[in-house]
C-alpha cells in the first residue's frame, strides 16, 4: 500500500501548485483580516470611532448585510456603531459622532440591477482622521459592491430571490447558481490573485501589553485556525477528487490490472489524503509559530490527534459525496457547496460566537465547529487532551462512519470507472 501512497505524494511534489495555493490561502486571509481588525502588534489602542448609520433600505438584503457587518462584535473594539433614523442629521449637527453613513432607499435593488446609487457619508468637520477613516472605508465598500455587481449582478438577483422566497430553493437551482458563480470567478481569477501589493506596519512595542492582547498576534492566530480548517477541507476535496484525474489519464485502468484488491487501492488513496492534510496543517502551524501568530500548544499530541481526526472526517465526508456523483463537474460543484456551507456555518468565515443563537446550534452539526473549537482551546486556553476529548471523539466517530460508507461507494465507483 505504501508504494501507492508514495506515488501520490511524489505526484504532489512534482506538481505543487494546488497544494501551495491551499497553504497560502489561510496565511493570506490571516494577514489581511488580522491587519484590518488587529493593530499589528501589542501597542497603544486607537480610540473607537463613533459612527451613525441610517438605513433607509430596510429589508434590502445587501443593506441589511452591510449594517450587520458594521455592528459585528469583532469590530466593536474599533467602531461604536449606532443605528439611527431621521434624527441622525441633528445628531451630527451637535457633533455627537465622527460620521453619519446613509444607505439610500432601494440600495440593494439598484446594485443587483446595476443602476447608479449613492452611499452617503456626512463627516464631522471638527474631527480629522476619524471621519477620513470612515470615508476611505466607504469608498472601499463602494468599489467592492460596484465590481461585485458588474461581475455577479445576475447571480445576486437570483440569490435575492432565493432569500426572499417562502420555500427552500431546490438543490438543483442552488447548484446551478453556485456553478455560475464559480465560472465567473474563474474568468477573473488571474486578475485577482495573487495581489501585487502587500501592506506592512511597524509600531513601538508597549511593554505593559500582555501576551493575550487580541490586537496583536492573537487576531492573526484566531483567523489562521479558522481558515486552516477550511483549507484542509479543500485539501480533502482536491486529493480524493484525484480519482477523476486518474480515470482521465488511464491510471485507474492500470491499477485495476494489478493484483491489488480494489479496497486496498481505495484505502491507499484515503491514507494519502489524510497524510497530505496533516502535512498542510503542520506547515501552516510551523509558519504561524515562526511569524509569532500562535504559540506551541501545551499538549502537542492532543493537537496532532485532533488534526488527524478532523482530516479523517473531512476525507470521509468528501469521499461520500464523490462516490455519489457521476462526473468530475458534479463532484466539483457539490464539493464546493459542502466546503463553503460548512465553513460559513461552522465558524471558518465568521466566529460562531457572533452568529445568531439558532445558527450556533446548527454549527454543532459541522466538522468545522468541532475542529475550530478544539484547536482554539489547545492553542489559546492551554487545554490538554482531556479538555478536547469530546471534540476528538465526535470527529473520530464521524470519520469512522463516513470512511466506511465512502469505501463502499468508492469501490463501486472505481469498478464503474475501470469497466
Amino acid at each position: 500500500m505504501w508504494p501507492l501512497i508514495r506515488k501520490d505524494l511524489m505526484r504532489r511534489w512534482r506538481s505543487p501548485a494546488s497544494t501551495l495555493v491551499m497553504v497560502a490561502f489561510p496565511l493570506f486571509m490571516s494577514l489581511v483580516i488580522g491587519m484590518v481588525f488587529g493593530s499589528g502588534g501589542n501597542g497603544q489602542e486607537f480610540p473607537r470611532i463613533h459612527v451613525l448609520v441610517e438605513n433607509r433600505d430596510e429589508g434590502g438584503f445587501l443593506a441589511d448585510a452591510l449594517v450587520g457587518a458594521l455592528g459585528q462584535e469583532q469590530g466593536q473594539e474599533y467602531l461604536e456603531v449606532e443605528i439611527v433614523g431621521e434624527e441622525g442629521a441633528a445628531l451630527m449637527e451637535d457633533g455627537k459622532a465622527s460620521a453619519l453613513v446613509i444607505i439610500p432607499e432601494g440600495f440593494s435593488t439598484a446594485i443587483v440591477e446595476r443602476r447608479p446609487t449613492t452611499l452617503s457619508i456626512v463627516r464631522n468637520p471638527s474631527e480629522g482622521i476619524k471621519p477620513e477613516i470612515i470615508v476611505q472605508g466607504g469608498e472601499l465598500v463602494a468599489a467592492y459592491l460596484d465590481q461585485g455587481s458588474r461581475l455577479l449582478g445576475g447571480e445576486l438577483g437570483n440569490l435575492q430571490e432565493m432569500i426572499k422566497a417562502d420555500e427552500m430553493p431546490a438543490s438543483a437551482k442552488v447548484g446551478a447558481l453556485a456553478a455560475r458563480v464559480m465560472d465567473r470567478i474563474r474568468d477573473v481569477e488571474s486578475y485577482l490573485f495573487p495581489p501585487l501589493v502587500g501592506i506592512g506596519s511597524a509600531k513601538e512595542q508597549d511593554p505593559d501589553a500582555g501576551e493575550d492582547d487580541p490586537s496583536g498576534g492573537g487576531v492573526f492566530g484566531y483567523i489562521l485556525v479558522m481558515t486552516t480548517v477550511m483549507a484542509l477541507l479543500f485539501v480533502a476535496t482536491r486529493s480524493v477528487g484525484d480519482l477523476f484525474e486518474e480515470k482521465n489519464s488511464g491510471m485507474l485502468r492500470r491499477q485495476a490490472a494489478t493484483p491489488l484488491p480494489v479496497v486496498q487501492i481505495i484505502t491507499a488513496k484515503f491514507l494519502f489524503s489524510v497524510v497530505l492534510g496533516l502535512m498542510v496543517m503542520l506547515i501552516l502551524a510551523g509558519t504561524g509559530l515562526a511569524l509569532g501568530w500562535i504559540t506551541a500548544p501545551a499538549d502537542p499530541a492532543a493537537a496532532l490527534l485532533l488534526g488527524l481526526a478532523f482530516n479523517l472526517a473531512a476525507c470521509g465526508l468528501v469521499a461520500v459525496f464523490i462516490g455519489l456523483v457521476r462526473n468530475e463537474k458534479q463532484a466539483g460543484i457539490l464539493s464546493w457547496l459542502i466546503v463553503m456551507g460548512m465553513s460559513a456555518l461552522g465558524g471558518s468565515l465568521t466566529p460562531v460566537e457572533q452568529m445568531p443563537e439558532a445558527m450556533q446550534g446548527l454549527a454543532r452539526f459541522t466538522l468545522n465547529y468541532w475542529a475550530i473549537d478544539g484547536f482554539n482551546r489547545l492553542m489559546f486556553d492551554d487545554a490538554n487532551l482531556q479538555a478536547v476529548a469530546g471534540n476528538i471523539l465526535v470527529l473520530l466517530v464521524a470519520g469512522g462512519v463516513l470512511t466506511l460508507a465512502a469505501n463502499l461507494l468508492l469501490v463501486r465507483r472505481f469498478r464503474e470507472m475501470t469497466s
